[in-house]
């Protein structure tokens, strides 16, 4: 594993990717197995239950098992390093903070219960950063990753004002199309509206079919992106969060995944 996360309003340039080597062994990132899975995958896919980190391997983050709004999960966020070295400025925009379960996946469909609560700990624009990475290569160098902004979404109370309000899901792939490179390249394309709230359940479900990931909260299409950068390549799949958010996660279903043996 090779790179740090940062807050989104952070970004860096490209060239400032390939100056991270002794930063990032000061901010102690290294990968982590927390244990079993809760429910093992089979051949073609996996589901766990998530009422602990068992058997996942994690990179820039903690997780444990906890409870939020009556529901048994895992809450992951940012390491004490990795969150420093955010605020700092230090770090690169949307990196690889996630855990993995023990999978591979080329196309098929991911799907997990997910909430986000502000934790304090991060900048002073953070929008509850919580999502689902694919893609993701043996040394989670390179990924892609649909991610919802919480406190963007149509169901907060009172809803959010424009343009916020249209930048609740997000697709990048890192570390070379960041969410703003994106958003002044090619605006509206890659970020949409999505009817989602701080410190509530939604169901994010990503269908990912050759080139294409299509998108889903609670039942509703959110995003379609038809160009992804790491196409039918199989790949580690992550939960995600970033600078200044308390993901939580619950029943987590992989379909058409292949199991990496002895991971």
């Amino acid at each position: 594993m090779t790179f740090l996360s940062s807050p989104e309003a952070k970004a860096l340039p490209r060239r400032d990717f390939l100056q991270r080597g002794a930063a990032l062994a000061a901010a102690g990132m290294g990968t982590g197995l927390l244990g079993a899975c809760a429910h093992g995958p089979g051949h073609q896919g996996g589901r766990w239950a998530l009422n602990n980190a068992d058997g996942f391997a994690a990179n820039l983050v903690n997780a444990s098992a906890a409870t939020f709004k009556e529901r048994s999960a895992v809450m992951v966020e940012l390491t004490p390093e990795a969150q420093k070295a955010l605020l700092a400025g230090t770090g690169v925009g949307n990196g690889p903070s996630f855990i993995m379960p023990p999978v591979q996946l080329a196309n098929g469909v991911i799907e997990v219960d997910l909430a986000a609560r502000i934790n304090g700990k991060g900048a002073p624009d953070v929008r509850g950063f919580v999502g689902i990475a694919f893609h993701i290569d043996d040394k989670a160098e390179t990924f892609e990753a649909v991610y919802l902004r919480m406190t963007n979404g149509s169901k907060n109370n009172p809803p959010p004002p424009a343009p916020r309000n249209v930048f609740a899901v997000q697709y990048i792939s890192y570390p070379d199309r960041y969410w703003r490179k994106l958003r002044q390249e090619h605006p509206n394309v890659y970020e949409k509206a999505a009817p989602v709230a701080i410190e509530s359940w939604h169901k994010l479900r990503l269908e990912i079919a050759g080139s294409t990931v299509n998108a889903f909260v609670d039942g509703e299409k959110v995003l379609t992106v038809s160009d992804l950068r790491f196409a039918n390549r199989k790949g580690r799949i992550g939960l995600w969060v970033d600078d200044g958010t308390a993901g939580y996660f619950s029943n987590l279903k992989v379909k058409a995944a292949q199991v990496i043996h002895g991971a």
